[in-house]
């Protein structure tokens, strides 16, 4: 095999991946359009994992159907096989299918926080007003390589991690989601402050640590089960 067939299927190879990623992140704004992650809220920030998030084994036969649909148009093109064509329109849809599928997303409103891991599972939420803490985690590989994600902590201590998507493309958009979870946190804090502050000054007592953690649950469950009830 030449040199010049061999960069000819290298071509082949990256021309199909930026394809895949292209049509797939249209078909993704679509469907987020028609149904957001949020439900009745609107999703201010949104990230989703990459096609090419390292360390993702159900993503494999994504990574191989791709491989093999631009296999077959490289031959179809440099041998004149036409059953290339067919093939590669095959292993391509197989790829979009399944990453479709497989989709994971995170989607964040002014009142919660919501995932989901693919079709087969239900989003799942929290509300902004229980998260105590964010990070956000990158995990190097060799270079800029390697993959990230949101972390945070909710006042009962539980850790959640969200979806990982990939370093390059995709740390900016988990950096955002995050510093928009801040954000809201912060304006969480103010309006708890504003209360107090009008209660000491109409001459009632501030809430105690206690009373006031318990008013937040109570307050975050119905927000969430009503939530829930819109969603369905």
């Amino acid at each position: 095999m030449s040199l010049l067939s061999l960069a000819g299927l290298a071509a082949s190879l990256v021309l199909m991946m930026l394809m895949h990623t292209g049509v797939l992140r249209a078909v993704r704004a679509v469907v987020l359009a028609a149904q957001p992650l949020s439900g009745a809220h609107v999703d201010s920030c949104v990230y989703h994992r990459s096609s090419w998030t390292p360390g993702e084994q159900d993503l494999y036969p994504v990574w191989a159907a791709v491989a093999a649909a631009g296999t077959a148009v490289w031959a179809a093109v440099a041998f004149g096989w036409g059953w290339g064509w067919p093939l590669a329109a095959l292993a391509w849809g197989a790829a979009m299918g399944w990453d479709l599928w497989r989709w994971e997303r995170v989607a964040c409103s002014v009142k919660f926080v919501t995932w989901r891991r693919g079709w087969r599972h239900s989003a799942r939420r929290a509300p902004v007003a229980r998260i105590k803490e964010v990070h956000v985690v990158e995990k190097r590989l060799l270079g800029p390589l390697g993959g990230c994600y949101v972390a945070f902590v909710l006042d009962d201590g539980k850790a959640v991690k969200l979806p990982h998507t990939v370093l390059p493309g995709g740390l900016g958009a988990v950096e955002d989601l995050a510093n928009f979870v801040r954000l809201q946190m912060q304006q969480v804090e103010d309006v708890r402050r504003r209360i107090e502050n009008e209660r000491r000054r109409a001459g009632k007592p501030p809430l105690d640590p206690t009373e006031r953690e318990i008013r937040a649950r109570i307050k975050a469950l119905r927000q969430a089960k009503a939530s829930e009830v819109s969603v369905r």
